[in-house]
């Protein structure tokens, strides 16, 4: 599958959940300014969820499941199944563990050690592993797998602080999130990091996106150690 299709099968996937949301509001009887203020978050972005032009984060797809009684795991693959208000938070809850499948799998996806980063920066990278968290079923047989947890806001509301996100897998491709680890500054210093959506790369530049502010970021290529994608909720699951 090659990039234009790949991103493709995602946007299909966006829509697909985007019209379970949509129904399920709908059948609650909820307004769109309801879900928001729930979330707190804009009303904009709940018709972006809706209409799949922007996926929703984990952390805001449990808040959602919750609110409306929907099973988060049968969302994602596209079915609307209704269940009570408190099973939906404990279901939903596996959505966003470090591990989508918390009881099985090999606890042997690494979390790299990172601390808030300075200026402009999400956080600092370290390469010391400060702790395994068990690895997904969706990326079983995923080499070079690797987690860390979100400091920064610049991605606000796709990703939140105290996230876990897995990178790795694939190189990445424009409208991937991905993870920037910079050269350090100086010897014996750590390089800064970044989470960003890729936009592309143009005249020795990786051109990016974040969304808190919305604005687009440039980054020498001469300057990056590597760019990590992150890996999708979905892709986790298996979906």
């Amino acid at each position: 599958m090659d990039g234009d299709q790949l991103a493709s099968h995602y946007n299909s996937m966006n829509r697909t959940l985007g019209n379970v949301i949509r129904t399920a509001r709908k059948q609650r009887k909820k307004t769109q300014k309801e879900v928001a203020a729930t979330l707190a978050v804009t009303y904009q972005a709940v018709g972006q969820w809706e209409r799949g032009d922007n996926e929703i984060s984990m952390t805001n797809l449990r808040k959602l499941a919750g609110f409306l009684g929907i099973d988060p795991v049968s969302a994602l693959s596209g079915e609307l199944r209704f269940v009570d208000i408190e099973q939906a938070l404990n279901e939903v809850q596996q959505v966003t563990d470090p591990a989508p499948m918390p009881d099985r799998g090999p606890k042997d996806v690494p979390v790299q050690g990172v601390s808030y980063g300075g200026g402009d920066s999400d956080f600092t990278t370290y390469s010391d592993v400060v702790d395994y968290v068990r690895r997904p079923v969706g990326i079983a047989h995923v080499k070079d797998v690797f987690a860390l947890h979100v400091l920064g806001t610049s991605m606000e509301p796709r990703f939140e602080p105290g996230d876990l996100i897995y990178c790795g897998g694939r190189e990445p491709i424009p409208g991937d999130d991905i993870v920037i680890k910079l050269k350090p500054e100086a010897e014996h210093e750590n390089g800064k990091g970044f989470i960003k959506r890729l936009i592309g790369r143009q005249s020795g530049l990786l051109i990016c996106r974040q969304f808190n502010p919305a604005k687009e970021v440039e980054f020498k290529l001469a300057d990056i150690d590597r760019v990590y994608r992150v890996i999708p909720a979905k892709e986790l699951l298996g979906f």
